[in-house]
């Protein structure tokens, strides 16, 4: 399937870090309760903070990584970040406060520039024509590491809720040494960018993407999906506890069938000739029409057999990133690649600042006995929204 050796190093990097995030989602519930907090809707509001420390750093410094990548080159910053990675999970494995976990997210946050810069490696490697399907294996590690690490997690949880933490740290650090021994940098002397101060502000750097006209409602497109997207890692476990009484194994299995669904559709089905002769519009299109249904029905599900008849919907709606991805790319030089995925990095990282406080915030209003309308579900209602409005811009901005 993959023709370039880089390619298979790239999506094993980034495979590796995915589970290692995969493996600590299902035991989320458990650990905040131990380190004291009480109730599934409070641990929610406290799991969606501690993911927006981890989404602040990540905004602050991803677009200093991405230009430092295309300074220094790709692989001294995969390097770095690895070992950040490894620290963060020692440290909330190690964690006895709730003031400790954060300590450990926000140096996971100075580590966030693996995706970024992998994404750039691949965009140094890969032709115009080649960027759409080579982004899709992307999103094929997310699938693979989200089928391996939360059926790890929620198998080790069971055992010690700490272990989780401790493995993923001893991947972080298999990856590391992966880039050091095998993995070659792509930048060469002549290629890399002179260094600029100004470059390393993330806000300067999102308003000059956005001086260009056709980017504008693109990226604003991005964002809403990006936001929308913060839905399952920010409320699943706490909603599958809250509606269908899930423990840290229900939930570390049911998001391995959305990660082996969604390595299907990035590292497959993304690449049939159908959806290859698709306009970049209608592809799109298509893509989060299947993300309004899903999260609309997860919005009203009550039986748990249709959650696993809805995933393979959503599943489908994971095509629309790589897409308009590819298509931004095409349009940047190749100098400024790692300018660009850091610009996207940033907007992920800034919905996931806003994202998981808002989502966690529905959820704990929704979910709460006091309330007057019990709707649990009410983040993937306003997920679907988000869709929605994606749709309409996407219709109107692309031709």
């Amino acid at each position: 399937m993959f023709k370039d050796i880089r390619i298979i190093l790239i999506f094993n990097v980034i495979l590796l870090d995915i589970i290692g995030i995969g493996i600590i989602f299902p035991i989320i519930p458990d650990l905040l309760s131990e380190v004291g907090i009480g109730k599934n809707a409070s641990a929610a509001l406290w799991g969606g903070l501690l993911s927006s420390s981890y989404a602040f750093m990540q905004f602050a410094f991803s677009p200093t990584i991405g230009t430092l990548s295309d300074i220094f080159g790709r692989r001294p910053i995969l390097l770095l970040a690895s070992l950040l990675l490894a620290l963060d999970y020692l440290v909330m494995g190690f964690a006895e406060t709730i003031w400790i976990l954060f300590i450990g997210r926000i140096i996971g946050g100075l580590a966030g520039g693996t995706i970024a810069t992998g994404t750039a490696y691949l965009a140094d490697i890969s032709s115009a024509k080649e960027k759409k399907k080579n982004f899709a294996i992307i999103g094929a590690a997310f699938g693979l590491g989200f089928i391996l690490g939360p059926v790890i997690g929620g198998l080790m949880g069971e055992i010690s809720i700490r272990a989780p933490f401790f493995l993923s740290a001893l991947l972080s650090l298999l990856n590391f040494f992966l880039c050091l021994f095998l993995l070659p940098e792509t930048l060469g002397f002549r290629t890399k960018k002179n260094f600029s101060i100004r470059s390393l502000n993330p806000l300067l750097n999102i308003s000059n993407i956005f001086k260009i006209r056709l980017f504008k409602g693109l990226f604003f497109c991005f964002f809403l999906i990006a936001l929308s997207n913060t839905v399952y890692p920010a409320i699943w476990s706490f909603w599958g506890r809250e509606v269908f009484g899930w423990s840290s194994g229900m939930i570390g299995f049911t998001l391995a069938c959305y990660g082996v669904l969604l390595f299907i559709v990035q590292a497959f089905i993304i690449r049939l000739q159908f959806f290859d002769r698709l306009s970049t519009k209608n592809l799109m299109s298509f893509s989060l029409i299947c993300g309004i249904i899903a999260l609309f029905s997860f919005g009203f599900v009550r039986f748990e057999v249709f959650v696993f008849a809805i995933i393979p919907i959503a599943a489908l709606s994971e095509m629309v990133s790589p897409t308009l991805k590819a298509f931004l790319s095409n349009e940047i030089s190749e100098m400024d690649q790692g300018f660009l995925q850091g610009i996207l990095n940033s907007i992920v990282g800034l919905t996931s600042i806003i994202g998981p406080i808002s989502m966690s915030y529905i959820f704990s209003k929704g979910a709460s006995q006091e309330s007057i309308l019990y709707i649990p579900g009410a983040p993937f209602l306003f997920a679907g929204c988000l869709f929605f409005v994606s749709l309409i811009f996407i219709r109107r901005f692309l031709s």
